[in-house]
């Protein structure tokens, strides 16, 4: 596990920051183990030497007092507790005999009473050897033999000042603090300072990923260190400098496509137009010079069909027959030439032209299908290019829909929005490929050329074909035509 999470700090907390607290809490950590053991080690020292120093001199006042005690001279015995008794922190002495009772004692009134509390009458039956009977947090309390020829003739006991060594304890506390306090502070100035440097070739690279975020590619990163962050930097302005020559050849190669995408949609649109004009002049000649030529054809055999008729000649049924092929061609060769062109386009537009094809197409669909047509927005007629791009785009559609979809209900909707018109055919067929489940293959329509014809008309003018299934069933075609720009 990370450090971070192990002091719980927070992500979104700055590298400096953490360098600080991280510092600062090392510092804190090892001071404090240190100053705790410091104070620890002085404190076991001092106990035990004023430990011994207690029992050293309960002991001097024993061997001084042994004679006294024998004697049974109270006098001598105060003599010796008022010299031991003096200075070494010492707060009471006193001699008492093997039943308790006070001897002496550096406070007179004491005097001739007996010991009551647990701690002396447990001391009086202790060890015959000098020991600290009882510790408080103010005292330490002694106890010391008096023998004669191994015989126990009575005590002394005596209690020495501890406050001297809770004041040295307290002294090495506070400067233990202190020295604390000032490594903390010397490890917090160096955290900031080594963080700052560090800091420093940071917010030039931070600089230079918001140069990148806005595609300010000719600004390198500063590079102030050498260090392990410096290289950074020196890497990044050398991925930005390929960054720069990687996408002044794209914005290059983007533009030499642009160019040839736009040489290719005149070229189409030319392309379309010069097949449109063509389609327009073979309509023309087929209707003027063929339609002409059947038209002189027919009369010449009626005319002998007449003749025929009224000298009962054999030629009256061929020529009868002829001029019914005759009228049949003539049928056909107008049927082609307004697949071709329709003269309806050119004279009335496009609506009326669409409802022409619709009649023309019906037998075609079938009795089943029919087909509702919606036109909004047709103030004034469009351009020419538009209205036949349109026309051959609305041709297509239905005849995807009479030939694939099995649909039997198809709505038209033409719709003029200035800049655009917008042509939307819906069916409620099987649906792109044929699952009559509403999904789409991928690549359904990718090689029919029907389509590929729509999208490249609408393409020309910078229109576009989509077709999708509708989620309940069938096929919806949509495309928009900026006729405005043409």
């Amino acid at each position: 596990m990370r450090l971070r999470e192990h002091l719980g700090l927070p992500p979104s907390m700055g590298i400096r920051t953490k360098l600080v607290l991280g510092v600062a809490f090392v510092h804190l950590l090892l001071m404090s183990i240190f100053v705790f053991d410091l104070v620890q080690r002085q404190r076991d020292f001092l106990l035990a030497e004023l430990s011994s120093r207690t029992l050293h001199h309960a002991q001097v006042l024993a061997v001084a007092s042994s004679a006294w005690v024998l004697a049974d001279d109270l006098v001598g015995m105060e003599e010796v507790l008022e010299s031991g008794g003096r200075g070494g922190g010492v707060q009471y002495a006193m001699i008492v005999d093997p039943q308790g009772r006070v001897l002496a004692h550096t406070k007179r009134e004491n005097i001739g009473k007996f010991l009551l509390d647990r701690e002396s009458r447990s001391a009086l039956s202790g060890s015959r050897e000098p020991y600290v009977y009882y510790e408080s947090e103010k005292s330490l309390n002694a106890v010391a033999p008096i023998l004669v020829s191994g015989r126990l003739i009575g005590w002394s006991m005596l209690a020495v000042d501890k406050s001297a060594t809770s004041e040295h304890l307290s002294y090495v506390t506070r400067t233990g603090l202190a020295y604390t306090l000032m490594a903390i502070g010397i490890g917090t100035l160096f955290a900031l300072l080594l963080s700052r440097s560090i800091l420093r070739q940071l917010r030039f690279l931070l600089r230079g990923v918001d140069n990148l975020h806005s595609n300010i590619l000719d600004r390198p990163v500063q590079v102030v260190a050498q260090d392990e962050v410096g290289r950074v930097a020196s890497a990044f302005n050398r991925a930005l400098a390929s960054l720069r020559s990687s996408l002044e050849l794209l914005n290059r190669e983007v533009i030499e496509r642009k160019r040839a995408e736009e040489a290719l949609r005149r070229l189409s649109r030319r392309q379309v137009g010069a097949i449109e004009e063509e389609r327009k002049r073979i309509a023309r000649d087929l209707h003027d010079e063929l339609g002409q030529a059947l038209s002189g054809m027919q009369f010449c055999l009626k005319s002998m069909q007449g003749e025929a008729e009224r000298s009962n000649s054999a030629l009256e049924a061929p020529c009868q027959k002829l001029s019914s092929e005759v009228e049949r061609m003539g049928v056909s060769i107008h049927r082609i030439a307004n697949n071709l062109r329709p003269a309806t386009l050119d004279h009335l537009g496009l609506l009326p032209a669409i409802e022409a094809l619709i009649a023309e197409q019906l037998p075609a669909m079938g009795r089943n299908l029919s087909v509702k047509t919606d036109a909004s927005g047709f103030r004034r007629r469009l351009p020419p290019d538009t209205e036949m791009i349109a026309y051959r785009i609305v041709q297509e559609g239905l005849n995807n829909v009479i030939k694939h979809s099995g649909a039997s209900h198809v709505h038209l909707q033409l719709t003029v929005n200035h800049p655009n018109l917008i042509i939307a055919i819906h069916d409620d067929g099987m649906g792109i490929g044929g699952h009559g489940d509403g999904t789409v293959e991928e690549g359904a329509f990718e090689h029919g050329i029907g389509l590929i014809g729509m999208q490249e008309r609408a393409a020309a003018v910078g229109g576009k074909v989509e077709v999708k299934s509708r989620r309940r069933g069938g096929t919806t075609l949509r495309a928009e035509l900026p006729y405005a720009e043409i």
